[in-house]
């Protein structure tokens, strides 16, 4: 068997901004585990693909300015932030990785992309299995299995989507073979790394993301009137669910069953293991700055006295590392309402865009894109995995909007056809 020619990727690659892609994944992950070493690597390794390239680089960084405005808020916050140089430092870091999130939607197709994730995952769930720790979790206090990172959070969140994207590889009959052949192994390995996190909520999120998957590739394959059909059922049972779901809210019975769920069935104490706390206290940071925020990064700054009481209670002996459980209520903190109002909006756009993506090709990685997407938004209720510099769930966020706004470009300038697979059309065009 060639495993050259079984490996080699798509013609018509990239296969240093392939490499350069892996390698940076790479970083991420090492970045996730608690050393500044990751995001060296992150940040070294497309150095070399942009310096030869840098004009045609800056056109694929600002092809879809509308994707800017997070960093773009998270910098100007500098002005109102209570810590101006940690807000500037941040923001300058979350703008290059967004940045190359960017390139890497430029110069690899979504099949490409989906590979190098679960290439790079993979080297996590090794690791985490031959090397992995067990830790205290700050909110629980229990012992926990953390693999190689910081808590059992970040571990969870990395095997689902490790299992997302071996699966899209798995099932995908137009990957390389190789890459099948390592997704066969790697596919299984995800399931009990996942089991031993631990995390509930995981467990959850990543069950409905699977299904999410499932029900994508099976959409997508139905035909116009099929797809209105399926809608036009879905929306007639949506109607009496809601109303219903209303009358119990407002009757108090919905509450005494969350109630119920969340002590009996989920085995938590009422406060989800300190949540409900964090969450208060987050609301009431909000209300005291509640249109523009702290300044993005400025409140879990050491010397603070709120932080630094928060780190105490929850026995975080680092003091740092730490966040408010909640996405959205994370960055009202630092960024107000109207950052988590910008952030709310881009993930609409981008899950709209993705979904369109998915529709208009039929590929078991644009599947997978928008089953990622869905798990992050599942998340964010209670974790925070984005919008921070040289994190993986920002790096996927960002790389996925900017293949959903790509698509969009293609279908208002008609190209001919195939370009949906295209990494982009700035890359499409040199290719010419």
């Amino acid at each position: 068997m060639n495993l050259r020619a079984l490996a080699a990727p798509r013609e018509g690659t990239d296969h240093f901004a392939w490499v350069v892609t892996l390698v940076c994944i790479l970083g991420l992950i090492i970045a996730l585990s608690g050393s500044s070493r990751g995001a060296d690597l992150f940040l070294a390794c497309w150095g070399l693909l942009i310096l030869p390239r840098a004009p045609l680089c800056l056109k694929l960084v600002f092809r879809s300015p509308g994707l800017w405005l997070i960093p773009a808020f998270a910098l100007l916050s500098v002005l109102w932030s209570q810590d101006r140089s940690e807000t500037l430092r941040a923001g300058i870091e979350l703008s290059l990785t967004i940045g190359i999130a960017f390139l890497t939607a430029g110069f690899l197709r979504p099949r490409e992309f989906v590979v190098t994730m679960m290439l790079g995952l993979l080297f996590a769930a090794v690791l985490s299995l031959l090397f992995g720790r067990y830790g205290v979790d700050g909110l629980s206090g229990q012992t926990v299995f953390m693999g190689i990172f910081a808590s059992k959070n970040t571990m969870a969140m990395v095997m689902s989507l490790f299992l997302l994207f071996s699966l899209a590889v798995l099932v995908d009959r137009h990957q390389p073979a190789l890459f099948r052949l390592i997704a066969v192994i790697a596919f299984p390995l995800s399931i009990p790394l996942l089991l031993r996190a631990h995390s509930v909520g995981a467990f959850i999120t990543t069950g409905a993301s699977l299904l999410a998957f499932l029900l994508i590739v099976v959409f997508v394959r139905l035909s116009s009137r099929e797809r209105m059909l399926v809608l036009t059922v879905g929306g007639a049972l949506a109607v009496p669910i809601a109303i219903g779901t209303a009358y119990l809210a407002l009757s108090g019975t919905l509450g005494d069953a969350v109630y119920w769920f969340i002590t009996h069935v989920l085995g938590k104490d009422p406060t989800m293991t300190g949540r409900t706390v964090l969450w208060q206290i987050a609301l009431n940071q909000i209300a005291q700055h509640p249109l523009l925020g702290s300044g993005y990064d400025a409140f879990w700054i050491q010397g603070n006295l709120l932080p630094e009481g928060i780190w105490r209670e929850f026995q975080i002996d680092s003091r740092s590392g730490f966040n408010f459980q909640n996405t959205l209520l994370e960055v009202a903190v630092e960024l107000g309402w109207i950052g988590a109002g910008l952030l709310a909006m881009m993930l609409f756009a981008a899950t709209v865009r993705v979904a369109r993506l998915a529709l208009a090709d039929q590929n078991m990685a644009h599947a997978a894109l928008l089953a990622s997407l869905f798990c992050l938004l599942t998340r964010m209720i209670a974790e925070v995995d984005t919008p921070y510099p040289f994190a993986l769930g920002t790096f996927l966020l960002f790389a996925a909007a900017a293949y959903g706004a790509d698509q969009v470009a293609a279908v208002r300038a008609p190209q001919p056809q195939g370009t949906y697979e295209t990494a982009s059309p700035s890359i499409s065009a040199e290719r010419a």
